[in-house]
């Protein structure tokens, strides 16, 4: 053999082995986000300063129906003693009667629970209720969801929000995230099938086989909570990660899906890290499920959206939700009437680490190509960025008016005040703001201790309808 023959398959040799090994490293990384993981978190303890829900649902795949128990602990912080309770039990898209709740106690007692007429979502249980005293509420659960080809969100029933001295009951509207609640902490167990897929917006801790039984049991949960909400499907591909001590999961109809998915989680926690806007909870989920919403649903912990589009635009979305995560649960706002608060400030947040990524020149450009058109649109009376859920006519306008013109607008606010400001009044309105329903007068105080301005003059320009 001569020398340029051998020095030729040398170089073969080494190019055949650097291609193995990345084949072995890409293997890795297929691997590592195969796996189911779980947390490792001290157990969720009953607090007398934070509310408490422990739920235990077995599922049926015949009737397609979770069934078991919910015990809230909560504290009476209105100031007031109440002479009933309000529990919500949202329908999860089936029909008005895929939930119901029954054998209430409270306090050990057995008590009434009388259901709405013309409101199936409410249920009101006449009990005083003293104030600064803690009340236990058990009650049994059933929910039944749809057969769909991705995944069902469930929403667990849950207490009403108590404001200005009577309990909110809206009727949930279809462009509305998990019901809003005051926030609090839970424990989920769920007893399911192999075949049945979930996935969850709180920590998963456990998930032990049920030798022998096929099944398997799901342990779960999340502080700072507003909802309980996990997904359903059907032998669908969850793939795991850990980013930057994020226990990120991502549950789709195909395993390349679920990769996207993943991808793009972590490079919006990084994003937004980037901007000083970090991820507030020890676990994200996103699930692809058809939600009705063109940018995304927002629970706990958990974000459900389409699972499709390019890569970009995916990022986007995905970063939306994630930012959301800060500014509609950790921060708690009005999914009805300030749905701004939630969409908008996301939007700009993932406007901001956009520019952090692509840079200033990048951000300048979407800011025309794709803003501008949505500034310039004059709609009829009453469908501003500052308008309530019953002013947008669906989610095409609800979606151009409080992500494209809210986004826009509060980056008008940060071109006049400085980027750094601004970033550090979101930081500020999430910082104190942590575990409340917020207001706009919370954001404007925000806005004014970190800029030294005042800009209630020009949010009520840009919101007032």
């Amino acid at each position: 053999m001569s020398r340029g023959t051998k020095r030729r398959a040398k170089r073969l040799i080494v190019l055949l082995a650097l291609a193995a090994l990345c084949v072995l490293a890409m293997l890795a990384v297929r691997a590592r986000d195969t796996k189911r993981l779980t947390a490792a978190l001290d157990p969720i303890a009953p607090d007398a300063a934070r509310d408490f829900m422990r739920a235990s649902l077995v599922y049926d795949a015949g009737t397609r129906t979770f069934r078991g128990t919910q015990t809230l602990r909560a504290s009476n912080r209105t100031g007031e003693d109440l002479e009933e309770v309000v529990l919500r039990a949202m329908m999860n898209g089936v029909s008005e009667d895929s939930v119901s709740i029954t054998n209430v106690t409270a306090n050990g007692e057995g008590v009434q629970a009388l259901t709405d007429e013309e409101n199936p979502t409410v249920v009101r249980i006449p009990i005083r209720w003293e104030a600064g005293k803690i009340l236990e509420l058990s009650w049994t659960v059933m929910i039944r969801h749809a057969k769909e080809s991705a995944a069902s969100l469930i929403t667990l029933p849950q207490l009403a929000v108590r404001e200005g001295g009577a309990w909110r009951t809206d009727e949930y509207d279809a462009l509305c995230d998990a019901p809003f609640a005051q926030a609090f902490d839970y424990a989920l167990s769920v007893n399911a099938a192999d075949g049945l897929t979930l996935a969850f917006g709180g920590a998963l801790t456990d998930a032990r086989w049920e030798t022998g039984v096929g099944e398997t049991l799901y342990e779960v949960q999340m502080q700072g909570a507003r909802d309980m909400t996990f997904a359903v499907g059907q032998s669908q591909s969850v793939l795991c990660r850990e980013a930057g001590g994020v226990l990120v999961s991502a549950q789709a109809t195909s395993a390349g899906r679920a990769r996207s998915l993943l991808d793009a989680a972590q490079t919006a926690l990084d994003s937004l890290e980037a901007i000083g806007i970090p991820y507030p909870f020890p676990s994200l989920t996103l699930v692809e499920a058809d939600c009705g919403l063109s940018d995304g649903r927002v629970a706990s912990g958990l974000a459900a959206l389409a699972a499709e589009g390019g890569s970009e635009a995916l990022l986007r979305r995905v970063t939306r939700l994630v930012a959301r995560q800060t500014f509609g649960v950790q921060v708690g706002s009005d999914p009805y009437n300030a749905p701004w608060l939630s969409a908008s400030l996301g939007s700009a947040a993932e406007l901001l680490a956009y520019a952090q990524r692509k840079g200033e020149r990048a951000l300048l450009t979407r800011l025309e190509e794709e803003l501008a058109m949505a500034d310039r649109v004059t709609r009829p009376y009453g469908v501003t960025v500052g308008a309530t859920l019953a002013h947008f006519g669906g989610d095409a306008e609800r979606t151009q008016v409080l992500r494209d013109q809210g986004g826009s607008m509060l980056l008008g606010i940060a071109q006049a005040a400085g980027e750094p400001a601004f970033l550090e009044a979101l930081r500020l309105y999430a910082q104190e703001n942590a575990g409340r329903i917020a207001v706009q007068a919370d954001f404007e105080r925000a806005l004014l201790e970190a800029t030294g301005s005042a800009w209630d003059g020009y949010l009520a320009d840009e919101l007032t309808f």
